[in-house]
């Protein structure tokens, strides 16, 4: 009965954690998306999961230098990822609010007048911080843009979730990239690596050797930070999905060859400590898993997010941004909760060949669906999305003998 209450508190504690990495992993791309400038928004967009991928390095190291620690080492790695954690609310506090966000409130509160005018200010004081503006002049004309695409194409009631199906090509690029994200095994092959490594011969250096598939990880998405504003978002998918493709044909094939340690014992009986791979094969297994991770890091795993940053139209971004989030999630789950049941059903070269197939349907999607937003600005890519680019010129024609956009102006203490 006294375990219970510390059962109890590792649930919750686990449960809060969750939710709040949920918030901040799903927040840290649009935000950044809103403040960066269209020419480097890639690479600042993927620096979060140059950001995240470093993380999960530090995970594997740690969860390696506290793995002899039988009882308290779990919890020295917690304490680890709490003090960074710390770190990164105390930074946050310091940081000011989106200025497309603020002149989004502005917006739906009826103006530039009254209500409207302190969020505006607050743009203004937000647009001048970001772009490190030696006076407020040099700013004016991007927020004026910003204000007019805003005033154009945003409702002033607060949309809700069911509201983002309004928008069918945003949310399937949103939404199928970071389901596909999930289901070509990324989840299965980065939880069952250092099992992985043992079945390929790697013993009690398996862990170890997790440790450097963090290391690979994290190069490859520090090459997509660096280049993805330079080779554009769909050449690094192809690229990157290629990579996972070949990489789980390799896998599979390799897979074939599984035999037990154990004399005439089959692979189907054989115990899971006792699997092995012949040493060509094991070694193959290791550098189609190092050529997987780099792929999904230089294509999917940044990528992802940094598209769905850019593709959902302002009016709509929250709503639209949390359903990607619950596709992704969702998709997660399912492909974790089944991973053991495939493995038994199809063994693990049907596995590798299954994600193989699905690879190749997302190199299909991206080449149908998803567009190039490289050096565009979130404005520009929403009106191409929603239609708005080809009905622009009439509209303007229409309407600029009615009336003038309204220019922005804040209170003289400014």
């Amino acid at each position: 009965m006294a375990a219970c209450p510390v059962l109890l508190g590792i649930c919750l504690g686990v449960l809060v954690y969750g939710l709040g990495v949920g918030f901040a992993m799903h927040a840290a791309p649009v935000y950044i998306a809103e403040i960066s400038p269209a020419e480097v928004r890639g690479t600042l967009v993927s620096a979060v999961e140059a950001v995240i991928v470093f993380g999960m390095f530090l995970g594997f190291f740690f969860g390696y230098v506290f793995s002899d620690i039988s009882t308290l080492g779990w919890r020295f790695s917690v304490l680890v990822s709490g003090i960074f954690a710390l770190i990164m609310e105390i930074g946050i506090t310091f940081v000011p609010e989106s200025p497309r966000f603020l002149v989004l409130q502005a917006v739906r509160c009826g103006g530039i007048l009254g209500t409207a005018d302190r969020p505006l200010n607050e743009a203004r004081e937000a647009l001048k911080f970001f772009r490190g503006a030696a006076s407020y002049l040099d700013i004016e004309d991007e927020l004026q843009r910003i204000y007019d695409e805003a005033l154009n194409s945003v409702d002033r009631r607060v949309f809700r979730t069911r509201d983002t199906f309004q928008y069918p090509r945003p949310l399937v690029i949103g939404c199928g990239i970071v389901f596909l994200q999930q289901i070509t095994g990324q989840p299965s092959v980065l939880y069952s690596a250092t099992n992985i490594f043992k079945s390929a011969g790697f013993g009690s250096s398996a862990a170890l050797s997790s440790v450097g598939l963090g290391v690979v990880k994290f190069i490859a998405t520090l090459f997509t930070t660096w280049r993805v504003d330079k080779y554009g978002r769909r050449l690094l998918l192809f690229s990157g999905i290629t990579m996972m493709a070949v990489s789980l044909a390799l896998l599979g094939t390799a897979f074939l060859f599984q035999q037990c340690r154990v004399p005439e014992t089959s692979v189907e009986n054989c115990s899971e400590n006792d699997l092995e791979l012949p040493r060509a094969w094991a070694m193959l297994t290791v550098v189609a898993l190092m050529v997987y991770v780099s792929g999904y890091q230089i294509g999917f795993g940044p990528i992802s997010w940094l598209l769905i940053s850019e593709v959902f139209p302002l009016n709509v971004r929250g709503p639209a941004l949390a359903l990607a989030a619950v596709v992704n999630f969702a998709a997660n789950i399912i492909m974790t909760l089944t991973q053991e049941v495939l493995q038994e059903t199809f063994t693990s070269c049907g596995v590798f060949y299954g994600y193989c197939s699905l690879a190749i349907v997302s190199i299909i999607f991206v080449w149908r669906v998803v567009p190039e937003t490289k050096g565009k600005s979130l404005e520009e890519i929403e009106a191409e999305l929603t239609g708005r680019l080809k009905k622009a010129p009439s509209q303007h024609n229409s309407q600029v003998s009615q009336t003038a956009t309204p220019t922005l102006s804040f209170s003289s203490g400014h």
